[in-house]
């Protein structure tokens, strides 16, 4: 009975073991699902959030269900613990989602995250909650480009396992937790690209795992500690467009295992490359703008791994050293805006693997073969431009480089447009400014490439844009800058695809074609200073961002049409024969900054209603014939709050000085401190693969120090205040006292009354201040003299002031001419002392400041004479013109200058002027 009970033994633990083995088999095999908590919480996590209604990429949410047999552990973008089923893993980067990120999010009941990805999303300037902290066992953070912004949680800072921080490209503020540097684990910092993120670097342990440490576009700032030698195990370190100083410290030499390092600070004391030598594993070096000098080291031919070298803007000088070509691996090399003299060396073409090449606004010198670049067959991008070359290009070379897409020969003493750009079919920017290019554009270059995006031909001779052409081809055109040329004819349309023309101080004649009505992408139309005629076509600025025809011929009134679909931010018509009133649908272009309408004859009242326009800083009405008071609008609270500018001058507005419009410009008081210098518009659009940027450049013309100026570049800081040759009457209100930023400040040619208010030597910044030919009368307030250690033109003539000139600084720089016309003034530069002794009688030097020996009676004959016309004055000065020649001179001074500066019918003419000159002399 033995062998049968032993055989039954066998069958039962066969079966027993098969049950065990297909238990474990199962359990290996059923996947564990999502606990229903944390389902839950990625539920609700996603109702938060809305799907971007502009895009069209697929978002991860969009697999997130919340039927029974839905399983979170296979949703897109979440992963699970293989053996917990807890959720470890959320990656939603780049899922066209967006919202706001609650403190009682429920993304942060999942305990278990280690890794959380929300990069390329937008969470509408969501701050990063604290509660951040409540997932304690985070290694990885990635809230790149996710439109973050708000102070960085200190609660960051107690996460022990966070190996990977990565916060770049948001709008984060207020100072960087300096402990998170101290995390044990922590081997990735990203926050670059915040830009108003401020902080400093610690000093630095050897325990440090850090791997990479970017800070590039940042606030940081203070030194560089020589401690970063420390971090033996980094591979990349960018620190470029912060605020450091001091030195770069030399112990970045003992970072050998550093791939990538990144500077670009102007602060940085100037220094050399020595500590360079021992990074033998860096293949891309970017040292731009850091206050190198001195000859570019041979020693970084050592550097074999090196594929982008960019050292440009510092003071390097001397040669390129000719070690540099035996660098074969160069991919990117830029010595832009540096002093680097000699020649161009033919060895370039050694370097086979250059893609970019950028040797602009050095010393270069001598004559270069274009063949040299012509025969690098992976070159991309090529640049010689402002050195001092000449680049000779050979007709028979029809050779075309296959990636070809970028080439700037800006000042290299060009003749003629390169005859082998006709064979480069992937051509996208081409920039020949500033050569001595001469006659037609040939027409071949307008179809040289179907990808030709940019053509930049400003500062040349060309006479015409192609024999017989009056619609411009081309298939991806975007912008057309040929301003500053001898254009004649009419205006050749440009492509459909055009978004900003520039075809300024040309020759230009004929109308604005009708067929430019037809280009709906076009952002910027720049037309100044050319012989154009005609009116200005209706459909031309709804669409537009820059509309500038100032200087030509136009005539007729503006058009009357601005829909509130109006895009524009400059307007410029100055310069022009316009007439009748302004067309109040300029209401609608709430993003109006600039408007230009000097010199023109358009006759309105003041456009008190432009004081809705919330952007406008610019506003020129110049020489035409506006008149009436310049009061506030009912119902607008606050006119005006950008005005930066405002010159009415030359026009017969009356009344009192716009006492509420000055109490209420904000802009005048006070200026950001981190506000552009220069105003331009910014035209933005993508082509392929790239992204172009086209920036326009303001220029305004204003009478600053006693001339005509013209800022090439509108100073976007610049304030400046014109109310010159009109009839105001009235004080000079105290309240222009309080605006601070003002630099310019012109009240001359008008009939003011009363002092001069001791408030405007609050206005520390001006520079130039004119109050003549008023009827101020009183002291000049010793606070000008004291307080305006900027003031360098100063005018009060011509008005009826009394007591001492003050003396200041400033004040010593100001001739007699400043003070002319006033009998009570005394003291220097005026020859009249102040001292209760009798003057003496003026020598043939002095004349100028005799005025004093006149009597009320003089006064009384010459003001006649002023203001009721020549005749009466002739009649009524003569016996004065026997005892004072020289003022009669200066009476025809007033004269003439008011001549010159009003529109007024009762105004003298030149002819009256001559004969007064001649019958006083």
């Amino acid at each position: 009975m033995a062998a049968p009970s032993s055989l039954l033994f066998s069958l039962f633990f066969y079966i027993l073991c098969s049950a065990c083995v297909n238990t474990i088999v199962n359990a290996v095999t059923s996947p564990i699902l999502c606990h229903e908590d944390e389902k839950s919480f990625l539920l609700n996590f996603k109702k938060s959030l809305t799907l971007s209604s502009d895009s069209s990429s697929y978002s991860k949410t969009a697999s997130w269900k919340a039927d029974n047999s839905s399983d979170c552990c296979s949703w897109d973008g979440v992963e699970c613990d293989k053996d917990t089923g807890f959720v470890i893993s959320l990656d939603l980067s780049n899922s066209s989602i967006s919202g706001t990120l609650h403190s009682n999010s429920t993304l942060f009941g999942l305990v278990h995250l280690r890794d959380l990805n929300l990069a390329d999303n937008d969470f509408k300037n969501s701050s990063i909650p604290p509660q951040i902290s409540y997932l304690s066992r985070l290694s990885s953070i990635n809230l790149s480009h996710s439109s973050i912004s708000g102070q960085i949680p200190f609660e960051l800072s107690g996460s022990l396992d966070l190996t990977s921080l990565d916060l770049s490209s948001n709008f984060l503020n207020g100072t960087f937790p300096v402990a998170i540097f101290d995390l044990p684990s922590l081997t990735v910092l990203n926050v670059s690209y915040n830009q108003n993120l401020a902080g400093y670097l610690p000093v630095f342990n050897q325990t440090s795992s850090l791997r990479a440490l970017e800070l590039d576009s940042t606030k940081f700032s203070g030194t560089i500690p020589a401690s970063i030698g420390n971090l033996q195990s980094l591979t990349k370190l960018r620190l470029g467009r912060c605020r450091f100083s001091g030195s770069i410290p030399a112990s970045i030499g003992n970072l050998t295992e550093l791939t990538f390092l990144s500077f670009t600070n102007a602060r940085f004391e100037a220094g050399k490359l020595s500590w360079l030598d021992k990074l033998t594993k860096l293949n891309s070096l970017y040292l731009m703008y850091t206050n190198l000098y001195g000859e570019i080291p041979s020693s970084l031919a050592n550097l074999t791994k090196l594929t982008t070298l960019h050292l440009q803007m510092n003071h390097f000088t001397g040669e390129i050293p000719f070690q540099l070509f035996n660098m074969t691996e160069l991919i990117n090399l830029s010595l832009f805006d540096n002093q680097l003299t000699g020649s161009i060396s033919s060895s370039f073409s050694q370097l086979i693997n250059l893609d970019n090449l950028n040797l602009k606004k050095n010393n270069f010198s001598g004559i270069v073969e274009a063949d040299v670049f012509l025969s690098l067959e992976k070159l991309t991008f090529l640049s010689l431009s402002q050195n001092n070359i000449s680049l000779l290009t050979n007709h028979l070379i029809n050779s075309t480089l296959s990636h070809f897409t970028g080439l700037e020969l800006d000042s290299c003493n060009l003749k003629e447009i390169p005859y082998f750009l006709k064979f480069q079919d992937k051509l996208e920017t081409l920039s020949l400014t500033g050569n001595s290019i001469h006659g037609q554009v040939p027409a071949w270059l307008w179809n040289a490439s179907d990808s030709l995006v940019e053509i930049y031909l400003f500062r040349n001779f060309l006479t015409g844009m192609g024999q017989n052409l009056s619609v411009l081809p081309g298939t991806s055109l975007r912008v057309i800058d040929i301003k500053d040329n001898m254009l004649k004819g009419n205006l050749p349309v440009p492509p459909t695809t055009i978004m900003a023309y520039y075809v300024a101080n040309n020759k230009l004649t004929g109308e604005i074609p009708s067929k430019m009505c037809g280009l709906r992408s076009l952002k910027i139309l720049h037309l100044f200073n050319n012989n154009m005629t005609g009116p200005i076509p209706s459909c031309l600025g709804n669409s537009l961002s820059v509309f500038n025809v100032g200087g030509n011929n136009f005539s007729g009134m503006i058009p009357q049409s601005y829909s509130e679909k109006c895009d524009l931010r400059v307007m410029d018509l100055s310069q022009n024969r316009l007439e009748g009133q302004l067309p109040r649908s300029l209401s609608n272009c709430r993003m109006l900054r600039i408007l230009d309408l000097g010199d023109n004859k358009l006759e309105d009242t003041f456009p008190s209603w432009l004081g809705t326009l919330p952007q406008l800083q610019v506003l020129i009405l110049h020489a035409n014939r506006f008149w009436g008071a310049t009061a506030s609008s009912p119902g607008i609270g606050s006119p005006f709050p950008m005005l930066q500018i405002i010159d009415v001058s030359q026009n017969s507005f009356s009344g009192d000085l716009p006492l509420e419009y000055i109490k209420n410009w904000s802009a005048m008081k006070f200026l950001p401190s981190d506000m552009e210098l220069y105003a331009y518009t910014r035209t933005e659009f993508q082509s392929g693969k790239h992204h172009w940027t086209d920036t326009y450049s303001s220029s305004l013309t204003l009478r600053n120090k006693g001339v005509t100026a013209e800022y090439a570049k509108h100073v976007n800081v610049l304030c400046a205040i014109d109310f010159s040759s009109n009839r105001f009457t009235g004080k000079i209100p105290d309240s222009l006292g309080s605006l601070k930023q003002v630099q310019m400040l012109n009240l001359a040619n008008n009939e003011l009354t009363g002092p001069i208010p001791p408030s405007l030597g609050s206005l520390r910044q001006l520079e130039s201040l004119d109050l003549s030919v008023n009827k101020l009368s009183g002291a000049i307030p010793h606070q000008i003299a004291a307080e305006l250690n900027f003031l360098s033109f100063f005018n009060v003539s011509y008005n009826t002031l009394s007591g001492p000139i003050p003396q200041g600084p400033q004040f010593r720089t100001f001739e007699k001419d400043s003070y002319i016309g006033n009998l009570g003034l005394c003291g220097l530069p005026l020859s009249k002392k102040c001292a209760s002794a009798k003057s003496p009688e003026p020598d043939n030097e002095d004349v100028n400041d005799s005025d004093e020996s006149l009597n009320v009676s003089d006064w009384a004959f010459i003001l006649t004479g002023i203001g009721t016309g020549l005749v009466i004055g002739y009649v009524l000065g003569t016996n004065i013109s026997k005892r004072h020649p020289w003022l009669i001179l200066k009476v025809a001074e007033v004269l003439t200058r008011r001549s010159y500066t009003r529109n007024l019918e009762s105004e003298v003419t030149m002819d009256e002027i001559t004969i007064f000159r001649t019958n006083y002399r």
